[in-house]
């Protein structure tokens, strides 16, 4: 509120003007509140509600809500920006197999791990579907990890899964033997950078990429 004082002849006259407020954007903190319907509305402007309420409303949510979902955005998003890609050859159900594949083994593989000299030995095991997904994964990723820097890397299928046997190149490598054994099955799946390229491929609709993990 600005108070303006007048002076007149022989008269002082007192204005009480108000003064603009400048409603500030909201925060996801305010909007989260608002969502929840935990904002007191009583201690706010009626102007500054409805700009609150229009703010929040145009600002969508960023997060897609599902991993899987969230790749294969990516992806489209990568061929859709490439002027060479080759639409006719597309595949993102190949990828979306895949994904299913990946959710498989890391949520519902058996996992038995053991000590040996240098490394690990692992069995992954499943039942169904999980079974077959092991096999695909978890073989086609030991040959990646083996041709890794610091790992030697091999495996063996069985009915239900397979057999994986990690373990340092350098035996007399005392950190990477216990890198190897803290990482275990789901940590050593996830080493290497050849997975969001193994993604692109088999979305491109390279056959090549199937070999591969």
């Amino acid at each position: 509120m600005v108070r303006i004082k007048v002076i007149g002849a022989g008269a002082l006259a007192v204005f009480a003007v108000a003064s603009p407020i400048r409603a500030q954007s909201p925060t996801s903190a305010d909007c989260a509140r608002m969502a929840a319907g935990t904002t007191d509305h009583s201690a706010m402007d009626p102007s500054m509600h409805a700009r609150m309420m229009k703010d929040c409303a145009g600002s969508p949510p960023t997060s897609s809500g599902q991993a899987a979902f969230a790749t294969i955005g990516e992806i489209v998003r990568q061929l859709k920006a490439d002027p060479n890609t080759d639409w006719s050859t597309v595949n993102i159900e190949a990828l979306r197999q895949h994904l299913i594949d990946m959710d498989d083994v890391v949520l519902r593989a058996v996992v038995a791990q053991r000590d040996v000299p240098g490394g690990v030995e692992i069995r992954a095991t499943g039942t169904g579907r999980t079974a077959e997904a092991i096999k695909r994964i978890a073989m086609n990723h030991t040959r990646a990890l083996d041709q890794e820097a610091d790992y030697h890397a091999i495996a063996t299928e069985v009915a239900d899964g397979a057999e994986i046997t990690v373990t340092a190149k350098n035996a007399a490598d005392s950190r990477v033997v216990a890198r190897i054994r803290g990482l275990g099955f789901a940590g050593l799946l996830t080493e290497g950078d050849h997975h969001a390229a193994h993604h692109l491929a088999l979305a491109r609709g390279d056959q090549m990429a199937h070999g591969h993990p």
